[in-house]
C-alpha cells in the first residue's frame, strides 16, 4: 500500500513541475505578444498623425539644370511635428534612392527653432538630378505616409 501512495506522490510532484513549465513559457509568450502590440500601436499611431502634402507645381520649374538640381516644397499637412534632418525622409528620384550629399532639407516657413517641421510649415527638399528624363516620377516617403510627384523637365 504503501509503494502505491509514494508512487502517486511521485506522479503528482512531477505533473506539478510540468505545469509550472507550462505556465512560465505561456505567461512569456504571452508578455512577448503584448510587448509586441504596444510597440506596434505606438508606431501606427505615429504613422497616423504624420501627413505631408507636395505643394510644389509639377508644371513650374523644379529642375535646375544649371545646378544639376531639383527643388520641391513639402507641407506638413498631419499633427506630427518632424526632425527637418535628410534622415527623416525617404526620396526615390526616377527609381534611384537619394540619400546624403544627394539630398538637403531645409525649413522655408519663419520658425523659432529652424531644425523642427511643425505642422503647416514648408520645407523645400532639394535632390541631386542625376539621370533626369523628359518624364520624372519623385516618390517621397515620411514616417509611412507616401507622396508622389511626377513632373516634365
Amino acid at each position: 500500500m504503501a509503494s502505491v501512495s509514494t508512487s502517486h506522490l511521485i506522479i503528482f510532484v512531477a505533473s506539478l513541475v510540468v505545469a509550472a513549465g507550462v505556465v512560465g513559457t505561456l505567461t512569456t509568450g504571452v508578455d512577448r505578444v503584448s510587448n509586441a502590440v504596444q510597440d506596434g500601436s505606438l508606431d501606427v499611431s505615429q504613422q497616423v498623425r504624420t501627413d505631408v502634402t507636395v505643394i510644389s507645381d509639377p508644371k513650374s520649374d523644379v529642375h535646375n539644370e544649371s545646378a544639376a538640381t531639383v527643388t520641391i516644397y513639402v507641407r506638413n499637412t498631419g499633427s506630427q511635428t518632424i526632425p527637418v534632418q535628410e534622415s527623416a525622409v525617404d526620396v526615390l528620384l526616377n527609381g534611384e534612392y537619394k540619400t546624403g550629399s544627394d539630398l538637403n532639407m531645409e525649413l522655408v516657413s519663419d520658425s523659432d527653432n529652424p531644425d523642427v517641421w511643425r505642422p503647416e510649415e514648408v520645407v523645400a527638399i532639394t535632390v541631386s538630378d542625376t539621370g533626369i528624363e523628359t518624364d520624372n516620377r519623385l516618390f517621397l516617403t515620411v514616417n509611412g505616409d507616401e507622396e508622389v510627384f511626377e513632373f516634365r523637365s
